[in-house]
């Protein structure tokens, strides 16, 4: 949708495999307990993908453009921290970035990326309703990673059914005496309203009106991204079929129970549930309502 933004490049998802390298491995157990040399090779796994990073804001100042950088919330986290969410704080080394060419900056925000480069950009938080989400993490992750008896209540699931992550992030920008200022679209709002997309736009200094409703296809080569990326990438426009808006609890968790089983189908619909509070409070920090 906003590939064609004047005076912008995309960035992708920088430190998608740097993510998912943690994820992958929570069921080893408790970072303390891995080798050091093992251990090294994840941390350096994340610093690689932040150089990354760095590495596109630096070719797009390069071009005179800025960059519009998609990232899902838990995956601004390092090992340290990904592993505390399962195991608690074990004595591991904490990951410490910092910018090139920049003054060393605190670190107080929840993710492992450093308070100067999160303060640098005009935050926008998607949210979209756990019903429709975790489900669709849940085959995500089944077919992404070859994982056919991946459970919900595994730790590489387990972790990503949540939102305090998001929540977590947004009320770190809230308390900041600074002009980022966080904005919040839902997902049924992109899909039903475009009074909403244009009024982020307008926020973050994005132009209303290359925002693209209709796209072509496109292929993705990273067989890992494909599968998180399939459904945009083999459309040609909003689905409106994708929204949540009407959509029954008893209704969903029925389906759930016959495509996963009862055990699975239980867990993914506790996961909702739990979810909910911080959906709803995302929900209401929404910067344009359709009244």
């Amino acid at each position: 949708m906003m590939s064609k933004q004047p005076g912008y490049q995309n960035s992708g998802y920088k430190l998608f495999d740097a993510g998912f390298a943690s994820l992958t491995q929570l069921s080893r157990g408790r970072l303390s307990e891995w080798p050091e040399a093992e251990r090294k090779a994840l941390y350096d796994t994340f610093r690689q993908g932040f150089d990354s990073l760095q590495d596109e804001l630096e070719n797009a100042r390069k071009n005179g453009k800025q960059s519009f950088i998609k990232e899902h919330a838990m995956l601004l986290s390092g090992p340290d921290k990904v592993f505390s969410h399962v195991y608690g704080h074990d004595g591991v080394e904490l990951l410490v970035l910092k910018e090139r060419d920049a003054p060393d900056s605190s670190q107080t925000n929840p993710s492992s990326l450093p308070d100067s480069l999160l303060l640098s950009v005009r935050p926008v938080f998607q949210i979209r309703h756990p019903i429709l989400m975790f489900p669709s993490m849940v085959r995500a992750e089944q077919r992404a990673f070859g994982l056919g008896a991946i459970r919900p209540r595994d730790p590489i699931l387990a972790v990503t059914l949540t939102l305090r992550h998001s929540r977590a992030l947004y009320d770190w920008y809230r308390n900041q005496s600074s002009e980022a200022r966080p904005q919040v679209i839902d997902a049924d709002d992109i899909i039903n309203d475009r009074a909403a997309v244009s009024h982020v736009c307008a926020a973050v200094g994005l132009s209303p009106d290359a925002v693209q409703y209709e796209w072509e296809t496109k292929e993705e080569t990273d067989p890992k991204r494909a599968v998180f990326l399939s459904t945009i990438n083999s459309s040609k426009g909003i689905i409106p079929g994708l929204a949540a808006r009407g959509l029954d609890f008893d209704t969903e968790k029925a389906k759930w129970k016959a495509e996963f089983g009862n055990e699975d189908g239980e867990d993914i619909a506790k996961f909702v549930l739990d979810a909910m509070p911080d959906y709803i409070y995302l929900l209401n920090q929404r910067t344009y309502v359709n009244t």
